[in-house]
């Protein structure tokens, strides 16, 4: 795989800046972090490509529309079922909390092989699954199966933020809003936080889930518990997330 990546940064948050002028040229990308010489690095990742020179065309013309200096790294794609940092994944997870296993790269790419205009989420899954302590890989998961790959044929519009279904109840409702992707996804976990153990939400973030208050705590501590739940009748639906994260994790 040749990875294309816009800066490298110490900062997370110079990273995030980075991010931010790329999507104001109308440029996706996300952050990969990684160890060198024992210190972490920021990456900003503006692609990946299994074919070199189309990873080449791709620096030519970030450097053409931002005048960043992009560059390439090739690296070898390892086994779908082993994690670097975790050790072997678990293609059947059945708790909500737990250990955050796919990268954020693996989420992006996998989404954008089924629908190359997905919005890439993946960094902000990881990172608020892990401060949450939920599985941000398997709400991923969820996100992807409650938005048809966030192609959004249901009632929840694109534009909304909503990558979970929150408040959309049926019958052309359209359900919660959000100003930021960043929310959207910050609500889809406190929402899963809810439901999966009765424990005080942390608090580093505010509270965007409103219907945080109207779940019965602690009431699905695994995904399978969220049929009749999150969805009704949904006998099946928390069946059909864990089919869908099996299918990334081996992708």
């Amino acid at each position: 795989m040749y990875k294309v990546f816009a800066g490298s940064f110490k900062s997370r948050e110079n990273a995030q800046e980075r991010i931010g002028f790329l999507r104001s040229k109308g440029i996706q990308s996300f952050i990969v972090a990684t160890v060198i010489s024992g210190e972490t690095w920021f990456r900003v990742q503006v692609g990946a490509f299994s074919i070199q020179e189309n990873a080449e065309q791709r620096v030519t013309d970030i450097k053409g529309s931002t005048g960043i200096n992009a560059f390439i790294l090739a690296e070898n794609v390892s086994s779908p079922t082993q994690n670097p940092s975790s050790g072997p994944i678990d293609l059947n997870p059945t708790s909500i909390l737990g250990p955050t296993q796919l990268s954020a790269e693996t989420m992006n790419t996998y989404v954008r092989s089924i629908n190359p205009n997905a919005p890439l989420l993946g960094d902000f899954y990881k990172t608020l699954g892990e401060y949450y302590g939920i599985r941000g890989d398997v709400a991923f998961a969820q996100a992807m199966h409650e938005t048809d790959y966030f192609r959004f044929t249901g009632d929840v519009r694109n534009g909304q933020n909503n990558f979970a279904g929150i408040g959309a109840t049926g019958g052309g409702a359209r359900g919660a809003s959000f100003p930021t992707r960043e929310e959207g996804v910050l609500a889809h976990l406190q929402h899963l936080y809810a439901y999966a153990t009765n424990a005080p939400l942390p608090n580093r973030y505010p509270l965007v889930d409103l219907r945080f208050r109207l779940v019965n705590r602690g009431s699905a501590t695994t995904w399978t518990a969220l049929n009749g739940k999150w969805a009704v009748p949904g006998t099946s639906y928390g069946q059909s997330i864990l089919n869908l994260y099996k299918r990334m994790s081996e992708f």
